[in-house]
């Protein structure tokens, strides 16, 4: 198929750099040459905290790092009618910085002390702009058409912010977004293809100011159904989930790691999150909103997992005509791989907290996905329960996933991907319990 992608962000970025290098030191171009060793100014970088100069001769020794103070106290002696800016040097190649360390200190302080409050509001304005443009980041993690069970799906993600920082997650939250026209476009785009279903994900697609906007154009153009993949913390507020679900939302995939909000908050690294997910979760379920909920078994967590079938009950068993089933991921690889060894759950606890986890949610009456195909755990972990899995063969091997030699002569071979690679060089054979009898079909 054809998307209607926006040209090349690499002229929009060298005019936003250009920018913010004559707001900050009055240089018309980039690179530009700097009195001070030879350097050259060679671009200027951005996030949502600091905007950085990049400064080098061939290739970038040092930046120098800009980001405007919270507590005046901190500045020290400020400079009368200077912006309220804290600068450092950050090395890029420390050898070189370290000679010329001197140097690039005074330029800093030079640059830091020159700067208006106008000046600087002028460069953060630019830099800003700078920091959203999703450079380098694969188009496909915005839009693409994905398989169906009765036709192709399409998955937008209306960008990478997120108010949650979950360090399972595979997305480095820096990554920008597009604006409203351009996710309005591949909405369109995606349904000429064939879609007939839409899914709008993050990051945190609720931070969007214009996702109502996308639900409704969505149904306009003729998706039957719109769902949301979330963490629900923002459908916390009063009339939101409500307003959703007139504006056409018709489910939702919702993120709840634990039944505990301690180890739910610990997962996501955002305190006082669970309590709001739970909030949202209800508000949804009040609207009307069908849902799915998915609980990633992480090494935090995972010695709570069978407690989410009984929370699950309890806290939602009202709307139990609106809730279609609970998702038991395992761990993708991280953005951040050296969170690794303290996400990938202990094998042997995941085994005994797996099997007690499905044997309760079968118990309440709640159906259980995600525990077969790419995204589950290998199928020894829970004795390829055929209560849970089909058993099918699988029809060929993915790169991330790994047989080990104990799994020679495993029973159900065949329906099994095996382990992940990097558990198996965290745990090694512990990863499995090889299965020497095929499960009875039920």
């Amino acid at each position: 198929m054809v998307f209607r992608d926006p040209p090349s962000l690499e002229a929009r970025s060298r005019a936003l750099q250009e920018q913010v290098a004559m707001a900050l030191v009055r240089a018309p171009k980039l690179p530009v040459a700097l009195p001070v060793q030879g350097l050259t100014l060679m671009e200027v970088r951005a996030d949502r905290k600091a905007l950085e100069l990049i400064l080098g001769y061939e290739a970038p020794i040092a930046a120098l790092r800009f980001e405007r103070a919270k507590d005046l106290v901190a500045l020290g002696a400020n400079t009368p009618g200077s912006a309220p800016v804290k600068a450092s040097v950050r090395a890029l190649h420390d050898a070189t910085a370290k000679r010329l360390e001197r140097e690039l200190g005074t330029l800093c302080e030079r640059v830091r002390a020159s700067l208006t409050p106008a000046r600087w509001d002028e460069a953060w304005g630019h830099a800003k702009g700078l920091a959203e443009l999703p450079i380098g980041v694969p188009m496909g993690f915005y839009r693409q058409l994905v398989a169906g069970i009765d036709h192709p799906e399409a998955l937008v993600r209306t960008g990478f912010l997120c108010n949650q920082d979950c360090g399972i997650c595979w997305q480095d939250r820096t990554w920008g977004r597009f604006d409203a026209e351009q996710i309005v476009t591949w909405i369109e785009d995606l349904y000429e293809a064939g879609a007939r279903s839409l899914i709008l994900s993050g990051g945190e697609p609720t931070l969007d100011p214009a996702l109502e906007r996308y639900v409704r154009h969505a149904r306009s153009v003729g998706y039957l159904y719109v769902a949301l993949e979330t963490n629900a913390v923002q459908l916390a507020k009063p009339g939101l989930a409500a307003k959703l679900k007139e504006a056409g939302v018709t489910s939702a995939f919702v993120s709840m790691h634990s039944a505990r909000a301690d180890v739910s908050d610990a997962i996501t690294r955002a305190p006082g999150t669970h309590a709001r997910t739970v909030k949202g979760v209800k508000a949804l379920f009040e609207a009307g909103v069908r849902m799915k909920l998915n609980a990633v078994m992480t090494q935090q967590g995972i010695a709570y997992l069978s407690e989410i079938p009984d929370f699950i009950d309890r806290e939602f068993g009202a709307w139990r005509e609106h809730f279609y089933g609970l998702m038991l991921s395992y761990p993708t690889q991280p953005w951040d791989t050296s969170l690794i060894p303290e996400i990938a759950p202990d094998p042997v606890v995941l085994r005994r907290e797996l099997r007690r986890t499905i044997d309760r949610a079968l118990a309440l009456g709640l159906p259980l996905h995600g525990l077969e195909g790419p995204c589950g755990p290998p199928l020894c972990a829970f004795g390829a329960d055929q209560r849970v899995v089909t058993l099918a063969p699988v029809p060929e091997s993915v790169d991330f996933r790994t047989h080990l030699a104990g799994c020679d002569g495993f029973a159900v071979r065949d329906a099994c991907l095996g382990v992940r690679t990097t558990d198996a060089a965290i745990y090694g054979d512990l990863c499995i319990e090889p299965l020497r009898e095929r499960p009875a079909p039920l």
